[in-house]
């Protein structure tokens, strides 16, 4: 027995054993479990995407360990140990960079989920950060399908198209097996759209209903601004099949205009709850953010250190809460107005403040015209916005490697967006509501994300979920008899296999 462990643990290294059984149950459970049963993919084929995407999380782990000097990926594992432990009173109170922070956005910044759900997985992984990486993709992968499931049963057609747009395309693979927002959102979202079949599902029984309750409460805690930009195209879908109405967008005109007009309400009620100001507070937010620096916060200020400073310019205090040192520069900004920016020379400031954040000084960063927070600023900027999140970078302008690959695959879609318009399939117009809800859905995701996030590589990660609507639609509107008939290719003899054995 000695012999074998020895064997083991030249050939797989010990922190490897317990990740290598949790992928193994994972692939049973893609064999075993009903779910999974699908009659255009096999099992092995499934199983064959899964151990794809594993691969892609190592390949994120060394991004995330090599790459980057600081990441969400690890402060949200290291918060999750730090919280099981003051749960069994192993230690002491240690404040939270991302659970403790008395500076939360409604709309953006609400950490404290994934730092949760990481802390339930540590009772699994006993500090093993290779098993949350594991969960985290079969978490995501559980979404994938699901929203597999729910296209393929409107386009049986065209399954070739959905498998390569939502388990092919290399972001979406990337940043959907990662221990991110991302992988959580993408399961939140994923099932929504299946249980929900893309809002036009007549009727729930209680079970549904509880579930589906459950699961948009997960995902409002996750992220908000993607539940409101998801349940407004949900409830027109509902709206039209309630009414056996054919005018849908008549209905999306009108959902869309309540929900403008709730906005203003809320406003006047709660003036702490102006979209369009959290927005724009957002957006400044992260403009200073891209900029780096350590960044502090206290019950009315909000405060940016120079990053490469911090030694000089901050003091520890016993209770791990920091004071800036006499004499010191850095950037305020008062919570309850984040659009003006102060800058502090020669500083005597004697309050306590608590690490928020600390940001590397990004490597590519676009300039964002500041956004005032009013209807008419934001439908202009909308258009620049999308097309940001959609082109950016480029191949003229990638810095690294990485951006090089998010530069050929947005030259990828916009081959796919003038493929779409010259081999438009007329049929699509049969399924308009899903195509609404998908287009819509995308296209409000990428207005907020090009609106409050100049920094590329954010810009990047945040789209994954509106690609994985926004791609397939734009796929299945391509009629490929009507391509292969262009430039010339002959179909093959033969019957196609009901089965997609990958």
């Amino acid at each position: 027995m000695c012999v074998i462990k020895k064997t083991i643990s030249i050939f797989i290294p010990m922190q490897f054993i317990l990740p290598l059984f949790y992928s193994l149950v994972f692939i049973l459970l893609i064999y075993k479990v009903k779910f999974f049963a699908l009659e255009t993919i096999s099992p092995t084929g499934l199983a064959g995407l899964f151990v794809l995407k594993l691969f892609a999380g190592c390949i994120v782990y060394l991004v995330y360990t090599h790459y980057y000097s600081l990441s969400d990926f690890h402060i949200y594992f290291s918060d999750s140990k730090l919280l099981v432990e003051q749960w069994f009173g192993k230690t002491s109170h240690v404040p939270m960079q991302h659970w403790n922070s008395e500076f939360e956005s409604v709309l953006f910044n609400n950490s404290r989920t994934m730092i949760a759900v990481n802390a339930i997985l540590q009772f699994f992984s006993f500090g093993n950060l290779f098993v949350h990486l594991i969960f985290f993709c079969f978490f995501s992968f559980l979404g994938l399908v699901a929203l597999y499931k729910a296209f393929v049963f409107h386009f049986p057609a065209k399954k070739i198209q959905i498998i390569i747009s939502i388990f092919g395309v290399p972001s979406i693979l990337f940043w959907s097996s990662a221990a991110l927002k991302e992988s959580l959102v993408i399961t939140w979202v994923g099932l929504i759209i299946y249980y929900s079949d893309f809002g036009l599902k007549r009727s729930y029984d209680l079970k549904q209903k509880t579930g589906l309750l459950i699961v948009i409460v997960l995902l409002l805690f996750t992220k908000i601004y993607v539940a409101l930009a998801l349940l407004p195209v949900l409830f027109a879908n509902w709206l039209v099949t309630k009414v056996a109405s054919k005018k849908t967008i008549v209905y999306y005109v009108l959902v869309f205009a309540a929900a403008v007009f709730i906005s203003l309400v809320v406003k006047i009620i709660h003036p702490d709850y102006n979209v369009l100001q959290l927005i724009a507070d957002r957006q400044s937010k992260a403009i200073s953010e891209a900029k780096g620096g350590v960044f502090l916060v206290n019950d009315k200020n909000f405060i940016c250190v120079d990053y490469y400073q911090k030694e000089n310019s901050l003091m520890m205090q016993p209770d791990s809460s920091y004071k800036i040192k006499h004499g010191s520069n850095y950037l305020s900004w008062k919570l309850d107005n984040m659009a003006d920016t102060t800058f502090v020379t020669n500083a005597k400031d004697t309050a306590a403040y608590w690490i928020y954040s600390a940001v590397v000084p990004a490597k590519t960063v676009l300039k964002l015209r500041k956004l005032t927070p009013g209807w008419v600023d934001f439908i202009r900027y909308t258009p620049s916005a999308i097309f940001n999140v959609l082109m950016e970078p480029n191949i003229f302008t990638f810095k690294s490697w990485l951006q090089l690959i998010v530069a050929i695959e947005n030259m990828g879609i916009v081959v796919l967006l003038i493929l779409a318009l010259v081999f438009y399939d007329k049929n699509i117009i049969e399924q308009k509501e899903i195509f609404l809800c998908c287009l819509i859905f995308a296209l409000l995701l990428f207005t907020v994300i090009g609106i409050t996030t100049p920094v590329i590589g954010s810009m990047v990660r945040y789209r994954t979920v509106g690609l994985l609507f926004f791609i397939p639609v734009f796929l299945m509107m391509i009629e490929v008899k009507k391509m292969k008939r262009r430039f010339g290719v002959k179909n093959r003899k033969g019957n196609l296999k009901n089965k997609i054995d990958l």
